[in-house]
């Protein structure tokens, strides 16, 4: 499950030169055989070559569950997402990673980055906050057809909920997928997630870019970078299974 925050203000960019925890996600491609042999990975080809050499030697090392058609095991594609981490050292960076989950990936603007809804304004200024439930199926051509949209939580109320909503919908309708396919067709994917509007007034940039820090620095991929041996919409029914080894 993929839960997106939404918050406002943007953050401000690191002082030049300065290096830093370096935290992202990333789609990896995986072409998996009807033995559930992975025959070929590709990590995004705009990350320099030592990152997309080191994400995709971890990935081909899982384990994956063919898919079926029919009852009988089938060839696959899939579209593995990973929480990469790069934590400065001495002599360069050391990498983590660890498994997110799969599915379809986002076609725009990259395989490896969903764009954000908007926060309309009018309910930035009036306060207005929610988290809400998404529900959707990516269809074999790849476009998007929305199933529900459930309030989870909201400090002002329902007197919004109807225009989150409507941001929501118009954000959804407009996402553009690569499907996962079966036996070289392409499939349908149910997918559900949380999307949080959270206004942060009265907090500096450089508090929050810390707060960010500090959640990256807590997840799995850099607790293993940070370690001695060292080195985001999920599909419900993908027809591969993962099954990946612990974060490092």
């Amino acid at each position: 499950m993929l839960a997106l925050f939404l918050a406002a203000p943007a953050i401000a960019a690191d002082d030049a030169g300065k290096p830093g925890v370096v935290a992202f996600n990333a789609s990896v491609r995986v072409d998996v055989d009807a033995s559930g042999k992975p025959v070929k990975v590709e990590a995004p080809a705009d990350l320099p070559e030592s990152i997309r050499s080191f994400i995709e030697k971890r990935v081909a090392s899982w384990q994956y569950t063919p898919a079926k058609q029919g009852g009988v095991p089938a060839s696959a594609v899939t579209y593995v997402k990973v929480g990469a981490c790069a934590i400065p050292v001495a002599d360069g960076y050391r990498m983590g990673l660890d498994f997110k989950g799969n599915g379809p990936a986002v076609v725009d603007p990259g395989p490896w980055f969903m764009r954000p809804p908007q926060y309309p304004h009018e309910l930035q200024r009036a306060g207005a906050q929610g988290t809400f439930q998404v529900a959707y199926a990516i269809q074999a051509d790849g476009t998007t057809r929305l199933s529900s949209i459930k309030p989870i939580e909201t400090t002002t109320g329902n007197r919004h909920a109807k225009a989150f909503k409507d941001e929501i919908t118009r954000w959804i309708e407009s996402q553009r997928y690569q499907p996962e396919q079966v036996n070289g067709t392409p499939v349908a994917t149910d997918m559900s997630f949380p999307v949080s509007f959270e206004l942060r007034e009265g907090r500096g940039r450089k508090p929050y870019r810390q707060e960010l820090e500090d959640r990256a620095l807590a997840s799995s991929e850099c607790i293993a970078a940070s370690g001695p041996s060292g080195p985001l919409p999920i599909a419900l029914d993908s027809p591969v299974k993962v099954i990946p080894t612990p974060a490092g």
